[in-house]
């Protein structure tokens, strides 16, 4: 049996050409993650390059859509949660301006 020192040589390039595109990554724009946790709560996450995960299986479409959903769903409420906090401070404010126009007028009536 003799070793092919050219054919290891190039399949050992091969495989570090493989390493260094897999390290590099493909070029995108943005990029964000859904998960499910084993207890089946669904998460958007917007930095997951920390992250250690090991999933049980490869998603399938209805695992994308169901969590798009879920995502959907919980990003709409976040977003009525933070107009709603919004509109308050807002009401908040009107309130406070009206009460100090109000006894700025009562000081002016007074003298």
């Amino acid at each position: 049996m003799t070793i092919d020192f050219e054919e290891l040589r190039q399949k050992k390039a091969a495989e570090a050409l493989a390493a260094e595109r897999d390290a590099e990554g493909r070029p995108v724009t943005t990029a964000f993650l859904i998960v499910q946790d084993t207890n089946g709560q669904w998460t958007a996450l917007h930095d997951w390059s920390t992250l250690n995960l090991a999933p049980e299986r490869p998603a399938t479409l209805d695992d994308i859509i169901g969590g798009c959903g879920a995502i959907q769903t919980g990003c709409q409420a976040q977003l009525t949660a933070f107009q709603t906090v919004s509109m308050m401070q807002q009401q908040a404010q009107a309130m406070q301006q009206h009460y100090q126009n109000q006894q700025i007028a009562q000081q002016l009536n007074l003298k």
